[in-house]
């Protein structure tokens, strides 16, 4: 399933976070919208994709390159969560469960702000649109 790291190699202290489930919007071999999940670790977030030949492709977007992180409120589709690398938006997903995106956002915050050196400053909440 798209949600396990299984045939991922995860570094020495790495460990997984709570993921979040749904649709995503990605391109992946001409195609953009898939089933699949985000599963953000210790040192970088995984987007997995569940191909339509059956499997899973996996792709990882390093902690580092993640300009910003927002939140749209749509109000016929519910939250819309949008990963920014530099000018655009890399990867969004539609979030149905308010209590496992909190869960992720606790989760990626703290390790992002790990991974860019502000653990000893308190890291502020995603915009919100």
């Amino acid at each position: 399933m798209y949600k396990s790291l299984t045939n991922v190699a995860l570094l020495e202290n790495e460990w997984i976070g709570p993921g979040l489930i749904g649709t995503i919007e990605f391109e992946s071999d001409g195609q953009y919208i898939f089933q699949g999940a985000l599963i953000p670790t210790t040192e970088r977030l995984f987007v997995n994709l569940e191909k339509s030949e059956g499997g899973v492709a996996n792709h990882q977007i390093n902690y580092t390159d993640i300009s910003i992180v927002t939140i749209e409120r749509r109000a016929l589709s519910g939250k819309i969560l949008n990963f920014w690398i530099d000018d655009r938006v890399e990867v969004s997903m539609n979030v149905t469960s308010e209590k496992d995106l909190k869960k992720f956002m606790e989760f990626y915050r703290k390790h992002r702000a790990h991974a860019l050196k502000f653990e000893k400053m308190r890291y502020g909440k995603t915009f919100q649109i």
